[in-house]
């Protein structure tokens, strides 16, 4: 390849080139935008010199190595920029566990609030009202950011639009890498469907292939000006339900439905047999011995006992509580409770309180 220090700087040779009236357009269009939003900008004084400016500076490019194929991998600066406050570095296989336990929990916009709306603001700057074009650009845009990632192989975006003015369908196609980050994902951009103003209308997916297809339908919203942030949240939680459901729960592991149940205090857990007690019992214990201290001892089995729904805490710090109604009832549940906690303090009741007396532990049953 010639050196550019070989070639004149002087602008008088001429190129010919073939280009369609469609791309024609969009260039003259893209220079004329960009010369208003900065006037003194020498690369959009004229269409000459935006083309004069791309050609040298590829070639530079080139000279370093790079290739045509790169450019579909360069991250767009705007779409980076967004990003870069919400982002960090992390790594995969620790974020790849600690999501694992959030695989059925619905996506809470008010835990996210800030960042849904800085982003529905950022995807709405990016598109004029009815104009598909500009969402397909907008999703290119967007796509070069997630195929940098490792944690995708690829997402394909179709839009259908109707040619009776109907509003339009899609279909959006996200193959993942990781188990769970992968359905994380699934689960935000159903959310950012609802609040861009795009209904799910089915999902598809496959827990081998990683592989998810989201079906959808254009509503409303999509170019409303107006915020609507009570219709865009319930469109948001409409499409967050067909991923998060019992009926795809049910089909995974048990501990993403005990997780559930675990939050409804109308249950309580039941052990089978005294053993199967004394078994979890055990290794409550063995941990409060090894990292707490004595004088929390009983507070912590108060806890525990809480936690699975068979007292109600009263006090932490007179250590009074209530048993569940539930275990009253349960004859062998609560003599279970009563029988275990005598081994380690007075018990007392008073007008339908039990307290336990703080006395020197010793934590071997």
């Amino acid at each position: 390849m010639t050196s550019k220090k070989y070639l004149s700087d002087k602008k008088t040779s001429q190129q010919t080139i073939s280009i369609s009236p469609a791309l024609k357009d969009w260039i003259k269009r893209y220079v004329n935008v960009n010369h208003k939003k900065n006037p003194n900008d020498e690369r959009f004084q004229s269409v000459s010199a935006f083309y004069n400016y791309i050609m040298e500076n590829i070639l530079e490019l080139f000279k370093k190595g790079k290739t045509l194929d790169d450019f579909a991998r360069v991250e767009d600066k705007e779409v980076k920029d967004f990003f870069e406050p919400f982002t960090f570095r992390a790594t995969i296989p620790l974020y790849e566990m600690v999501s694992e336990s959030n695989r059925y929990t619905p996506f809470s916009f008010e835990f996210t609030t800030r960042f849904l709306l800085t982003y529905l603001n950022f995807l709405k700057r990016q598109f004029r009202s009815q104009n598909y074009d500009d969402l397909r650009i907008l999703y290119e845009r967007l796509r070069t950011r997630v195929n940098l990632s490792n944690i995708s192989k690829e997402w394909n975006l179709e839009i259908i639009p109707d040619e009776n003015n109907r509003p339009a369908q899609g279909v959006l196609e996200f193959i993942g890498t990781q188990r769970n980050l992968h359905y994380e994902n699934c689960k935000f951009f159903a959310a950012v469907l609802g609040m861009l103003g795009i209904k799910v209308t089915d999902f598809i997916y496959s827990p081998t292939d990683y592989y998810c297809r989201l079906d959808l339908l254009e509503t409303d919203l999509l170019f409303k000006k107006e915020l609507a942030k009570k219709e865009r949240i319930k469109l948001l939680n409409e499409n967050i339900e067909y991923i998060v459901n019992y009926n795809r729960m049910l089909d995974d592991k048990d501990k993403y439905l005990w997780m559930n149940l675990a939050e409804d205090n109308d249950l309580f857990i039941s052990f089978k047999s005294e053993n199967a007690f004394t078994k979890w019992i055990r290794s409550i214990e063995k941990d409060l011995q090894k990292f707490g201290t004595k004088e929390d001892f009983l507070s912590k089995l108060l806890l525990f006992f809480n936690k699975i729904h068979w007292i109600r805490i009263e006090n932490l710090k007179d250590l009074s509580f209530q048993v569940e109604q539930s275990i009253e009832k349960n004859l062998e549940q609560k003599q279970l409770l009563l029988n275990y906690l005598s081994n380690y303090t007075e018990i007392s009741q008073k007008e339908g309180l039990y307290y336990l007396k703080l006395l020197t532990i010793n934590t071997s049953l």
